[in-house]
């Protein structure tokens, strides 16, 4: 069936969705050469309306997952984008294209439509997981896996031709999310798991709103998964993402909450509750069923999405991170009934920041490292949970409530020196989630390349820039063009082929 594209907030400007599948073959290198010795893959997943839901409005997070990959080898780039073939998708495309799922907070037609609340289920949709595969993709193994999180199983997907392969076979070891499982397996992944490159290992859980309200999954490349249930975790929190260091998985539960029964009552599914403290686990890594401490700090209401990367010296943990003055989402004490939707950036800010913690006394303190808005760090992927030096950031300029990116930053975290590249000004763009890419296998950390995707949606294109780590401010080694716009994406990891 054809649709007309809805003028929806969520659809609009850089979310404008890329709904075609396309195969571009020796892109265009506009500037600049290729590096030779980059061969891989860089890998990302983001949310694109292909259709209406049965409800009428498009929450975000109910559009299916569609990846883009460019593959680098010997100067060359290819690039694909796939739909993922999830078990919603396949669904609906068996009847002939039309949305067939409703969720309870997908109704509204205003802000608090998100998609992460229960399906209502029908004789079509009975036994079929809601996920959609649109938050993040991630390597593991011979494949990459994309999650979306709470709902649904994490997918694999080929590297080369993008194809789905299907849930991965470990996630009948999983645990359920937010969501009763629709079917056997139907369990739900973090999107922000971390990896220990020489072992393969994979540090990931899952989170709900109900107790248990985390199970940690520790899952090997041979499929199988150790699961710890954290029975004595202070609270339900929206655990999106952890540090890793050579002793823990430390996990911050902070008063940013998910309820699945708030929609049914009128409210927007998540809350932030300042009144609540913030608290960190330290998990031991090695053994998952050890000892957890628990510190309850009495650190400020903030809030971190996304994590750079720790270190542990002297008796200090240090835990790094762009860090919000409150999370990026809607509210109900924002908005009222009717308003539109307020997307991430626009309500919020961040900026570099440090929590450290006295791992004798378990006092922690926080520190503001940069007066620059940034999110969406990365690192030097080969040593997460080893300490690290170099990190990696979107940067950006103060607007209204909240930032617009615009940047590439790149910090010494021991000096707290930095370069930026200023990618765009004020031309309509979309500058998204870099990734680093090694010199070769075994070079240093932080020697390499760092790819960023941008996308000029005004313009109806798109390209990849790649910088050199030795010196990003001498602009771009490489620039590989699109000829159309690219879609957006939250977030995606480099696999190396070498």
């Amino acid at each position: 069936m054809g649709y007309p594209l809805p003028r929806d907030t969520a659809l609009s400007g850089p979310f404008q969705p890329m709904r075609f599948e396309a195969t571009v073959e020796e892109c265009i290198v506009s500037e600049g050469e290729i590096p030779r010795e980059l061969c891989g893959g860089f890998y990302r997943t983001g949310p694109t309306w292909k259709r209406p839901t049965r409800q009428g409005p498009n929450p975000l997070l109910s559009m299916d997952g569609m990846i883009q990959g460019l593959v680098l080898d010997n100067g060359r780039a290819d690039f694909r984008n796939r739909w993922v073939r999830t078990p919603k998708y396949q669904l609906e495309a068996r009847h002939g294209g039309t949305g067939l799922f409703e969720w309870t907070d997908g109704g509204f037609g205003d802000w608090r439509d998100f998609a992460y609340g229960d399906v209502t289920r029908d004789k079509l949709t009975t036994g079929v997981p809601q996920g959609t595969a649109n938050i993040n993709i991630f390597p593991f193994g011979d494949q990459m896996v994309v999650s979306s999180e709470i709902g649904g199983p994490p997918i694999g997907i080929d590297p080369i031709t993008l194809e789905t392969t299907g849930v991965v076979p470990w996630s009948t070891k999983l645990s359920p999310g937010i969501h009763e499982p629709a079917s056997f397996g139907d369990c739900a992944f973090t999107a922000h798991p971390k990896w220990d490159h020489d072992t393969g290992t994979l540090y990931g859980w899952t989170y709900r709103d109900t107790a248990p309200y985390v199970t940690l999954h520790k899952v090997e490349t041979d499929g199988s998964v150790d699961s710890r249930e954290l029975w004595d975790a202070p609270y339900n929190t929206v655990a999106h993402d952890i540090w890793l260091t050579p002793q823990w998985m430390v996990m911050p539960f902070q008063p940013f909450l998910i309820d699945k029964g708030r929609p049914l009552k009128g409210h927007g599914v998540w809350e932030w509750n300042e009144d609540l403290p913030i608290v960190l686990a330290l998990i031991p890594r090695d053994d998952i069923h050890g000892d957890i401490r628990w510190i309850t700090t009495d650190l400020p209401a903030q809030y971190v999405m996304h994590t750079m990367s720790a270190n542990v010296t002297d008796g200090k943990l240090t835990l790094d991170a762009p860090i919000f003055n409150r999370p990026p989402f809607p509210f109900d004490q924002d908005f009222t009934a009717g308003d539109d939707v307020a997307l991430f950036f626009s309500i919020a800010k961040s900026e570099l920041g440090r929590w450290t913690i006295d791992l004798e006394t378990g006092k922690a303190t926080s520190e503001q490292l940069s007066d620059r808005p940034s999110e969406l760090p990365k690192v030097d992927e080969r040593f997460y949970g080893k300490g690290y030096r170099w990190g990696y950031q979107v940067g950006g300029v103060i607007k209204r409530k909240g930032m617009s990116m615009n940047s590439l930053v790149v910090t010494d975290m021991h000096t707290l020196a930095d370069q930026e590249y200023v990618i765009r000004t004020d031309q309509p763009a979309a500058v998204l989630e870099s990734t680093f890419a090694p010199r070769s296998p075994d070079s240093p950390e932080g020697d390499g390349y760092i790819i960023v995707p941008v996308s000029w949606w005004a313009d109806k294109t798109s390209e990849y820039q790649i910088f050199d780590t030795y010196d990003i401010t001498a602009g771009p080694v490489a620039r590989i063009e699109l000829p159309f716009r690219m879609g957006w994406t939250p977030h995606g990891h480099w696999k190396d082929f070498r």
